[in-house]
């Protein structure tokens, strides 16, 4: 009899469905990581900070979540988690939304197909993709109660026809600013959950910059919630602040986190005793649907976000504004405020200059190679010579302008013997200008596509200014030579795309610098107060197209700009050698190409640059 009893009572439990869990809790019973997904594979432990966000994302009372983060935080596996609990635990319809149609087909296969593979409960619940089965494939997910979608946000496709419970954003901060004619993608995902009474609206990404990024406007709607750690010296609960992590200057092993209130220096070695004593507070007004988190590196318990190595990959990081822009987003989960542009101004930059050491069309010895930026005009040639040292840091080694209509070949024979004669650097070397990009978008293009067609052995090339952003700072060529049958010549000349809204950003943060080194742009003392008002007539504005932000650069006066379009060329020309060369080896290479030289020239007096004619001036 107890043994049909027995029977009968494990009958019982083989129907019984399963315990309703939290995401955190279902994580920790049944979460694996992928060997080729993870630094570590094995069984799923949340982080005492990760609990808040995974739970509060099954929690039936929240409607939306909203995640702002760093990298190193394990947000990319919480997402894996929420698809895993709803296939396991709670079947429903499903979108994933990625940045583009390759990343959701890269995710599929890095992360959804090991995550099956592994995790023992979601075995057989969902069958293999196979091209032959329209309802398995890499971008769609079959199971009992519910379907999986992972969606392109580049593709207006994906968010037609369907109803979704539970809809996940990921990087929202790299979508297009809109799917096509389709518009915003985060409303039209949201739209797609407009039927359910208990949807669930996630949204997670690294900023970028602010008053662009989705990511920031999202949780700036939110309840605003910050992980609050005690000091373990005096309990008062603070949250993690930058500011407040010192070291000795040099020193980087010396990072410790000082108390707010009491000052003390808290080791990392007391991170981890903190973080698990931490809790989840809201800054704002929560609305009853929307909360929020901000998350970043401090908090991770992985080796490489010691506080130690975030200070080490901030020091790398200052002296150039993309690295330093790269670092506060991906290590402080901030967004980047872009605002220099405004605050360079060219009685600064002359004043700066006017400390410099080195000559007018004398390269200091720390420079391994010129090039030229050549801006075209109805009435002259402009260019700006830099000479490059070794991580970028810049020197303007000359300005010349060529007067004469573009349109007249003695002007091209002016730009000849520029280019032609060689500079002597402080240390004796001989330098002719490697690279020279001529703007081709004025109305001498043809002049200039000729010019860059005969000269390309000289490393001239014809260039046209791209203002769209995400844009390289030198793009692939197109040929733009063709014959009488309408096709493009074999040796005709080629047009290369710049990347210039870019370029700008990028050189604008380096004007910043305070201190020489790499990415520094020096200039020569003897540089006029024009050439620093060409360089600094443009900033960047905040304009709305369609709806959305976009930043642009527009003149602040009807000065000319030709400085700042030549040194954006000429980093364009240095790119052009990036292309050529090994980037990894490039200084290696161009300073052993100078040793010979500068052998050679140490036992004999070196000819001068000759002294320029009269159709030629300099600032």
């Amino acid at each position: 009899m107890s043994d049909i009893n027995s029977i009968g009572r494990a009958a019982l439990l083989a129907f019984k469905p399963p315990e309703k869990l939290s995401l955190s809790e279902w994580a920790d019973n049944y979460a694996f990581l992928s060997a080729e997904s993870s630094a570590e594979g094995g069984r799923w432990r949340t982080l005492p900070y990760q609990k808040g966000i995974m739970d509060a994302i099954t929690d039936p009372t929240v409607e939306q979540v909203t995640v702002m983060k760093s990298a190193r935080v394990g947000y990319s596996k919480i997402l894996n988690h929420v698809i895993g609990y709803h296939v396991h635990q709670d079947p429903a319809p499903i979108m994933l939304v990625q940045p583009t149609i390759e990343d959701a087909q890269g995710y599929s296969k890095e992360e959804i197909a090991p995550m099956l593979r592994d995790t023992p409960c979601l075995k057989g619940l969902v069958s293999e993709a196979k091209a032959k089965d329209g309802a398995n494939t890499i971008m769609q997910k079959q199971f009992p109660g519910g379907t999986l979608s992972l969606v392109g946000a580049n593709s207006p496709r994906g968010f037609r026809r369907v109803s979704r419970r539970i809809v996940l954003f990921d990087e929202v901060d790299g979508y297009p600013p809109s799917a096509g004619a389709e518009g915003d993608q985060i409303k039209l995902g949201i739209r797609r959950t407009e039927y359910y009474w208990n949807r669930k609206i996630v949204s997670g990404s690294t900023p970028t910059v602010k008053d662009f990024s989705r990511i920031e406007r999202m949780y700036s709607q939110s309840d605003m919630r910050r992980y609050y750690v005690p000091c373990p010296d005096c309990g008062h609960m603070q949250y993690l602040r930058w500011a407040n992590i010192r070291w000795t200057d040099g020193d980087p092993s010396t990072a410790a986190y000082c108390c707010e209130k009491c000052g003390v220096f808290i080791p990392h070695s007391k991170k981890r005793w903190m973080v698990e004593r931490g809790e989840w507070r809201g800054t704002s007004d929560f609305n009853g649907k929307h909360v929020g988190f901000h998350i970043w590196a401090a908090y991770s318990y992985s080796p490489n976000a010691a506080w130690s190595n975030l200070v080490e990959e901030f020091l790398d990081a200052k002296h150039d504004a993309e690295q330093l822009k790269t670092w506060v987003n991906t290590i402080l989960g901030e967004v980047w405020e872009d605002e220099y542009a405004s605050k360079i101004s060219g009685e600064s930059l002359m004043e700066r200059a006017a400390e410099e050491k080195y000559k007018h069309e004398c390269p200091p010895a720390e420079v391994l190679l010129l090039v030229c930026g050549c801006d075209c005009q109805d009435d002259r040639l402009s260019m700006s010579v830099w000479g490059y040292a070794r991580d970028e840091e810049a020197y303007l080694v000359d300005r010349v302008v060529l007067h004469g209509s573009p349109s007249r070949p003695e002007v091209w024979a002016q730009l000849d013997e520029v280019l032609q004669n060689p500079y002597e650097t402080e240390d004796g070397r001989s330098l002719n200008i490697e690279v020279c990009c001529i703007d081709s978008g004025g109305h001498h293009t043809q002049e200039v596509y000729g010019y860059a067609r005969e000269r390309a052995a000289m490393g001239v090339i014809a260039i046209k200014g791209m203002g769209q952003k995400g844009k390289p700072p030198l793009g692939k060529p197109s040929k733009v030579d063709i014959n009488f049958k309408g096709r493009a010549m074999k040796n005709g000349a080629q047009l290369f795309p710049v990347g210039v809204d870019g370029v700008k950003s990028l050189l604008f943060g380096r004007l910043k610098h305070n201190d020489p080194g790499p990415g520094y742009l020096h200039f020569y003392p003897t540089v006029g107060p024009d050439y620093f008002s060409e360089l600094t007539a443009e900033r960047q504005v905040l304009r709305y197209r369609n709806g959305f932000p976009e930043r642009v650069w527009v003149k602040k006066s009807q000065s000319p700009n030709e400085a700042l379009d030549e040194m954006v060329y000429a980093y364009a020309a240095l790119h052009r050698l990036y292309q050529k060369f090994d980037r990894r080896s490039i200084w290696d290479q161009f300073e052993k190409r100078n040793e010979p030289k500068q052998a050679a020239q140490l036992g004999s007096k070196q000819q001068k640059r000759p002294k320029r004619r009269n159709f030629v001036q300099s600032w």
